[in-house]
């Protein structure tokens, strides 16, 4: 925004401010995609002395590190088709009239863990590494690119899987300045066991997707947060073999002399002695009652 005051303004005229923006190191002007950074006011003088506002909106997301500079011409507009050039302001080192890019500084932390946060993961064919990543500092309403890949720490290389590197790109919008979002790479890790993992990011501005813009990275192979470690599988001992058992001795089974079903040897037996015993009986009772006849 360019304030400006004039002062000896002819009351009821009407004026035209034209301002327009300028490189100071290269005293030229700034063209955005091949245009130039210009603005236009038109009004009627109500006093002689006036302060009016003229603004210039452009996309400076190049221009980091540049100092602008803003002109200004003012044209009596009494006769439109021949404006008159009655007063300007044209100094490349005026400071009042000059601002400073600043670069936008966007703050990037990230921490690398498996799907469960932990920091080691055991070596399998389905690996998942998920990079959460903390940004402060982006531009709310820009589009974002963030690519990552996996780096090998002890090599200081990129990973490779069937020559391949292990990467992978989220794109967003930022609706605030300050966003956490996450990254996650999965890959065979089945024979990485014993390894380091890194995991590198770069965030681009997609604002004009032909020509992405690199707006902060994070690469440092030293960085624990960055860091998964790929345990080794335990190895399962072999399970022996079975011995052979050796044959149980026979048991001896004494037999018993009891009498089995359906044996009637011994029931026969048993009867005869009763038969005797009775008529032994029978006969010692005659011979008694013979005597006490006689």
């Amino acid at each position: 925004m360019d304030k400006v005051t004039l002062d000896g303004l002819e009351v009821g005229t009407k004026y035209k401010l034209s301002g327009w923006q300028m490189l100071k190191e290269e005293n030229a002007e700034l063209l955005i995609d091949g245009k130039h950074v210009d603005n236009d006011y038109t009004f009627t003088a109500d006093s002689e002395k006036m302060t009016v506002e003229i603004t210039y909106s452009f996309d400076g997301s190049a221009l980091g590190g540049q100092n602008l500079v803003t002109f200004e011409e003012l044209y009596d507009m009494s006769n439109p088709k021949e404006p008159v050039k009655v007063a300007e302001h044209k100094d490349i080192n005026d400071d009042g009239q000059t601002v400073l890019i600043t670069e936008r500084i966007i703050k990037i932390h990230t921490t690398a863990t498996d799907k469960n946060g932990k920091k080691e993961i055991e070596a399998g064919k389905d690996v998942t590494i998920v990079d959460k990543v903390t940004l402060d500092g982006l531009e709310v309403g820009t589009k974002y690119k963030l690519s990552g890949w996996q780096m090998l720490k002890e090599e200081n290389a990129e990973l490779l899987i069937d020559g391949k590197k292990v990467s992978n790109d989220y794109e967003f919008t930022a609706d605030s300045e300050k966003m956490t979002v996450e990254i996650a790479f999965t890959f065979d890790g089945s024979s990485l066991g014993g390894k380091n993992l890194v995991t590198f990011e770069e965030l681009y501005d997609m604002t004009n997707p032909d020509e992405p813009k690199k707006v902060t990275e994070h690469k440092d192979i030293t960085d624990d947060g960055q860091t998964v470690t790929i345990k080794e599988v335990p190895e399962v001992p072999d399970t022996p073999k079975d011995t052979d058992t050796p044959d149980t001795p026979s048991t001896v089974t004494k037999t018993s002399d009891s009498p089995k079903t359906g044996d009637n040897t011994n029931i026969y037996a048993y009867l005869a002695m009763l038969g005797l015993s009775c008529v032994g009986l029978g006969g010692m009772l005659y011979f008694k009652r013979r005597r006490k006849k006689l």
